[in-house]
């Protein structure tokens, strides 16, 4: 098929049994809370057959309605008073939606430009980044940074349609999409109406913002600039300070004047590729370093894990930290630093040791366990340790009790563990 060939009879493969059981095991392995109906995955799979029979009649008939979305409020880690919304939609309307998405992915992405790593089949963040780190190899080591103020609650509708309309003539495809994103929103119990933008949390927002920013991908690509995008965060690299500045300000108006979306420019920034978060990196001329926000984010998220006052089993909390770490890890360990993970690694398991001592309560406890590790009952009987205190998890006798064995029979994610080796 060319590009400028309009593909029609979309909505047909948007309700074919077999992708909307597809879209329906997606939406069951991403679980997530229930919607304004207060239907929950598991509660719709138990009714899977009538409620799957049920969307796709409504959709051949033309007659399928998206219900409006809960809204939610996210707190943003490490940032106190700061929240991103998310609308959650009822299970159906996932299942839908997912279904459309994959649709629009299989139209649209073969019009994606290979700089895109956002939401794609075989593409990731990790590309995203070894491709900045290439570009900044050869020498693309100043970057234009720009930030798009509430990126997907900002999305003109007129845009999304009439990017839509250039690939698509099916006019039930594009209705369905309208009514998905006028569905409006129920905030605290009441109904508002979306006029702009893509609600986060629904499966059509990845496509939908990648049909949008693929309008600027292939502007870039035409005027010749260095970048690389996920999503909505995207960098422009260049050569020269200067260079990078006039990239800033010609894309931005670019945004602003023919796309209708608004920059914030306060949170824009021209700097050196090593001065500059990207996907929670900085990337250096030869490394790629976890940024100094990502760090503190990850630290916010430990101690709140690993406070003292942690009501779970020692063991409990344990597997719940783990689990965080083993996801963190997996994400950032692309990162080259080689000592960064095993300083990190005493720091936990100090804060775990502080713990564990405040729920063993009383010094004899302790005492006990000092005679099991193999202190004579002399030493033992003669240790004090202040329980609580945060002082006493640096001890001797408490490290030997506490030590890397133990926490590994506990099942403690070691991210040393999972350091890399510098490519």
């Amino acid at each position: 098929m060319s590009e400028n060939e309009k593909v029609t009879e979309v909505l047909e493969r948007v309700y074919k049994p077999r992708r909307l059981l597809e879209a329906w095991r997606q939406v069951k392995q991403n679980a997530g809370a229930a919607g304004i109906d207060r239907m929950s995955v598991t509660e719709f799979g138990a009714r899977k057959g009538e409620l799957m029979k049920l969307a796709r009649n409504r959709l051949r008939a033309g007659t399928y309605r998206f219900k409006p979305a809960r809204r939610v409020l996210i707190p943003k880690p490490g940032k106190p008073g700061k929240f991103r919304k998310l609308g959650i939609p009822v299970v159906m309307d996932r299942v839908v939606g997912q279904s459309m998405h994959v649709v629009l992915g299989e139209i649209f992405d073969p019009l994606f430009t290979r700089s895109n790593f956002g939401f794609r089949p075989n593409k990731s963040q990790h590309q995203a980044i070894k491709y900045v780190r290439g570009l900044v190899v050869k020498g693309y080591r100043w970057c234009a940074s720009i930030d798009l103020k509430s990126f997907f609650d900002e999305i003109p509708h007129e845009l999304v349609f009439k990017l839509l309309r250039r690939r698509i003539a099916d006019e039930r495809l594009l209705t369905l999409v309208a009514r998905a994103l006028k569905s409006g929103v129920v905030v605290e119990g009441k109904f508002e109406r979306t006029t702009k933008g893509v609600p986060q949390g629904s499966p059509l927002s990845p496509i939908l913002s990648n049909v949008v920013l693929n309008e600027m991908d292939h502007e870039l690509e035409r005027r010749g600039l260095k970048y690389a995008r996920w999503a909505d965060d995207f960098v422009l690299l260049a050569r020269s300070r200067r260079a990078a500045q006039r990239a800033m300000d010609n894309v931005s108006a670019y945004l602003e004047n023919v796309l209708g979306l608004p920059v914030n420019r306060d949170k824009s920034v021209v700097a050196k590729m090593s001065e500059v978060t990207f996907l929670g990196f900085r990337i250096f001329r030869r490394k790629i370093r976890v940024s100094p926000e990502a760090a503190e984010k990850f630290k916010h998220q430990v101690r709140e894990l690993t406070h003292r006052n942690n009501p779970l089993s020692m063991h409990a909390a344990i597997q719940k930290l783990s689990r965080y770490l083993r996801g963190w890890s997996a994400y950032f360990r692309v990162q080259e630093f080689k000592s960064l993970f095993g300083q990190i690694d005493p720091w936990i398991r100090r804060r775990l040791r502080s713990m564990q001592l405040a729920k063993w309560k009383k010094p004899r406890k302790f005492q006990r366990l000092m005679i099991s590790a193999g202190f004579s009952p002399g030493e033992a009987r003669g240790t004090s340790v202040a329980m609580r205190a945060w002082r006493s998890s640096r001890r001797k006798e408490v490290q030997i009790v506490l030590d890397s064995r133990w926490f590994r029979k506990m099942g403690l994610v070691f991210l040393d563990d999972y350091t890399l080796a510098p490519t």
